[in-house]
């Protein structure tokens, strides 16, 4: 029960910050700021997928209602991450490492490793997410854009996120 209400505490958390703070800011048309896919990438070795694909279906719908108003996009993008995530974690970390892990962090993959992982899942999110979101090849040259340069700002958001908030050395996370 404790975990569950750790888990819904972040959940709350995250999308708080993305509707009232990170939905409100316009950097430009090419760059989106998208945190709460920070509580997909921090959620634990030990749980089941398909605890996780239910997870990220509810924060992605919570972030279609409360920010875009658009139900599906987000919550598409974020069950298609959750479902890829385990096949990520093995490709950024050494055999038999997940297991041994609590939760994939700054600390416990490395800085090289967890910016690695968060990039390929941001780049995975952001490609469903912006796919669906424009659903034209007219604008792929666009869309191919903003996926590139919002995975590289939220890359940089994410890192700085868990670095300060969810530090293990700090106390701050389970």
């Amino acid at each position: 029960m404790k975990q569950f209400l750790l888990y819904f505490g972040r959940l709350l958390i995250l999308c708080l910050l993305q509707a009232f703070i990170f939905e409100r800011i316009q950097i430009g048309p090419f760059l989106y700021p998208c945190v709460y896919v920070l509580f997909i990438l921090l959620f634990p070795f030990g749980y089941k997928t398909a605890n996780l694909l239910i997870w990220a279906f509810v924060i992605g719908i919570i972030t279609d209602i409360s920010a875009t108003g658009m139900l599906g996009l987000h919550a598409s993008a974020a069950v298609c991450l959750a479902l890829l995530r385990p096949n990520l974690l093995k490709l950024v970390s050494v055999k038999g490492e997940v297991g041994q892990m609590a939760t994939p962090g700054l600390n416990t993959l490395g800085l090289t490793r967890y910016v690695a992982f968060v990039t390929v899942s941001l780049l995975i999110h952001h490609t469903v997410l912006f796919g669906w979101e424009s659903y034209r090849l007219s604008y792929l040259h666009l869309t191919i854009a903003r996926i590139v340069l919002s995975t590289a700002l939220n890359t940089l958001l994410i890192v700085l996120v868990q670095a300060t908030l969810f530090n293990q050395k700090r106390g701050f996370d389970s």
